[in-house]
């Protein structure tokens, strides 16, 4: 027979990781990995921030909007197929729903504060299934590694629409091998990325911007500037550390004599 989440068992969970008999003294809540199918009696728990629900047999998100001071809302590992009932959670920064069965991504942008979101290890698998993101307009951080995502310019114009976008994981999606340039027109486009896939330095950008506005030509000469601006760079480090050195000895002898 499944775990239910009674209030009995809400209090001795709250109790085993240091929390409160009281409900409403608790901030944190840890109720992963105990096998329950719904989320309910949360009632009394308004003071939560964090909330562990990960790793259960949940099929629905409901019974949360009463949490208006929850931030970070641990979904993973789950069995749930629709985004909704997260209607209310104004302080909601982060939100994990990865490894669930989701098809497409919707009910998020009640969410005015939400910075981070995954969604990798579903089954999203094209601009139709991503489209509401460009309702997000705070999401900074977004996971949406491993599922089957393509349609290369329609995904890049719908994350174009979160101008705070700065972090965004797209490894293990088609997208990646289906479009020509997808990495340069990624960077170009999205002004803000920091990382895609990986760490987005200032001298690919300067190489990609190169290359949007005057071809391959201009991107090979400015590689070339950077690494040369590079070596000018090494040389005046390296001189400066001699002469932080020469002048250690110089204060040396003048102790020692």
């Amino acid at each position: 027979m499944s775990a239910k989440l009674t209030e009995s068992e809400l209090r001795k969970v709250a109790l085993e990781h240091g929390g409160y008999g009281t409900p409403a003294l608790n901030d944190k809540l840890f109720l992963h990995y105990k096998g329950y199918q719904r989320i309910e009696n949360l009632d009394a728990y308004v003071g939560l921030k964090a909330l562990w629900l990960d790793s259960n047999g949940l099929q629905a998100i409901e019974n949360l909007s009463h949490l208006i001071r929850l931030r970070c809302l641990y979904l993973q590992r789950n069995l749930i197929s629709t985004i909704e009932g997260l209607g209310g959670l104004k302080s909601l920064v982060h939100l994990d729903l990865s490894e669930n069965c989701l098809t497409k991504l919707e009910g998020l942008s009640c969410l005015p504060e939400l910075a981070t979101l995954s969604a990798a290890n579903n089954a999203l698998s094209n601009a139709d299934s991503i489209r509401h993101l460009s309702k997000c307009k705070s999401i900074k951080v977004l996971d949406l590694s491993h599922n089957k995502v393509s349609g290369g310019d329609d995904v890049l114009d719908i994350l174009s629409a979160c101008p705070n976008l700065a972090a965004l994981n797209l490894v293990g999606n088609p997208i990646a091998s289906e479009m020509s340039n997808f990495r340069k027109k990624f960077i170009f486009v999205l002004k803000g990325l920091k990382y895609l896939d990986n760490p987005v330095f200032d001298k690919e950008r300067a190489v990609v911007g190169a290359w949007a506005s005057g071809g391959l030509e201009a991107e090979i000469q400015t590689k070339k500037d950077w690494e040369e601006q590079q070596k000018t760079e090494d040389r005046q480090q390296t001189e400066q550390f001699r002469i932080w050195q020469a002048n250690l000895r110089t204060e040396a002898q003048k102790i020692s004599s």
